[in-house]
């Protein structure tokens, strides 16, 4: 099927992005609660880190494999049966909770398998985007899709924490439920253009043949991907993880507040990087890789309120307001410069290669993820009584990362440029 797109606002795209909006919500509530949840009933920042690193283990074995099958297959087909799996496993999950003495190992198991279908379906959402809007829209399309998925983010995390703090686990899995079965029909209803590739090997000498080729196409072709692959991996090791598992134990554990307040914190957060995208989006022709480092630096220093409002007497309330309005500043600002990097990537990668070449970079910030999650759950654990000491650490590393960006891409061509 070839199809071709002249506007940006079309009903396949629409329909990607509609069926984005409810299926993120629908596991923002999942992904947000289930960790919150093994922190409110261990108290333990280091195991909660440890519930937010160990499922990106499945995800990151999983997305190489997205990858190859989001290049090779329907990417409709694909999308539909993974959504209609993931309404499967909560289903089942559902019916086996409280069966088990262990929480924290069911929890863990259940975020495993969610993961693990979320790195299969990733590839396939994110190669989409280039075949179902013109070349010249990109960074719009993707300001739109990240827009989409920041604000049923921001939802989930504020219904998800009044839903818990309200009434509990269940209805997050009811409402999770729903939300991936009416994906999954949205899935069935789009028409994504799709080439046939033929190929004469087993499974195994694929995606053998297939990961060597986009990493030789990232390495030796376009080795600005690489070096955009390292500055993937750097932010998501350093700032970012102190926002997913540094703000909601400074919240309940240094400030002493309820769940209900992290969620509404975390989806202020949020709103900051809707933000973001919508200013991506209105200024999208003039950006370029090459000023991303300015943005870097300025979300770096802009997470230092958090880290200010320990050193002197503020009230818990005062110090959450600022926490939060420093969180959503620092993540409106990343998510400029990850709209970049994404348009970036796809602008410069063969639609070919477009699914395996973004499976491999989307790897780095969950290896990244994960391991930021471990460090800083032990961090924030160790540094209990100066949480401001893991707050300035971040910022300099941040600052160095930032720094070191921009005389990366000061040598990038121009003909890379974004537009």
């Amino acid at each position: 099927m070839q199809l071709e797109y002249k506007k940006l606002w079309n009903r396949d795209f629409i329909l990607l992005v509609f069926g984005q909006t409810v299926s993120i919500f629908g596991n923002m509530i999942l992904s947000f609660v289930l960790p919150l949840y093994i922190l409110d009933i261990s108290g333990s920042a280091s195991l909660f880190g440890l519930v937010m690193a160990l499922p990106y283990i499945s995800l990151i074995m999983m997305s190489p494999v997205g990858g190859i099958i989001a290049d090779r297959l329907r990417k409709q087909r694909i999308m539909f049966w993974l959504d209609l799996s993931t309404t499967l496993i909560i289903l089942l999950y559902i019916a086996i909770n409280g069966l088990f003495a262990s929480a924290v190992a069911i929890v863990i198991v259940k975020l495993m398998a969610l993961n693990a279908i979320q790195g299969l379906y990733m590839p396939a959402v994110q190669s989409s985007v280039p075949v179902l809007v013109p070349s010249d829209k990109l960074v719009p399309a993707n300001a739109v899709v990240t827009m989409v998925n920041t604000f049923s983010s921001m939802a989930g995390m504020a219904i998800a924490g009044i839903l818990y703090a309200s009434f509990g686990l269940f209805p997050i899995l009811a409402v999770s439920v729903i939300c991936f079965a009416i994906t999954a029909v949205m899935d069935l209803l789009i028409r994504i253009p799709y080439t046939k590739q033929s190929t004469h090997e087993n499974l195994v000498q694929l995606v053998k043949n297939d990961i060597i080729l986009s990493v030789r196409y990232i390495v030796k072709e376009k080795p600005s991907l690489a070096k955009t692959a390292i500055i993937i991996f750097l932010v998501q090791v350093s700032i970012l993880p102190l926002l997913i598992v540094g703000i909601p134990v400074l919240i309940t554990q240094n400030l002493e507040l309820g769940m209900d307040l992290v969620g509404i914190s975390q989806s202020i957060m949020m709103a900051g990087g809707f933000v973001g995208a919508i200013i991506a989006s209105t200024f999208g022709a003039k950006l370029t890789i090459k000023n991303t480092y300015l943005l870097l630096l300025i979300g770096s220093i802009a997470i230092i309120p958090a880290g200010i409002v320990f050193l002197f007497e503020t009230t818990p309330f005062t110090s959450y307001i600022i926490i939060t309005a420093a969180s959503a500043l620092t993540l409106g600002v990343i998510q400029i410069a990850g709209i970049q990097i994404m348009a970036f990537v796809q602008g410069v990668t063969p639609t070919e290669l477009t699914g395996k070449v973004m499976s491999l970079l989307v790897i780095l910030p969950f290896v990244a993820n994960g391991l930021g999650s471990l460090i800083y759950g032990v961090l924030f654990e160790h540094f209990e009584k100066q949480p401001w000491v893991v707050v300035f650490v971040t910022v300099i590393v941040s600052v160095i990362v930032a720094v070191n960006t921009g005389k990366i891409y000061a040598k990038t061509s121009e003909d890379e440029k974004i537009v």
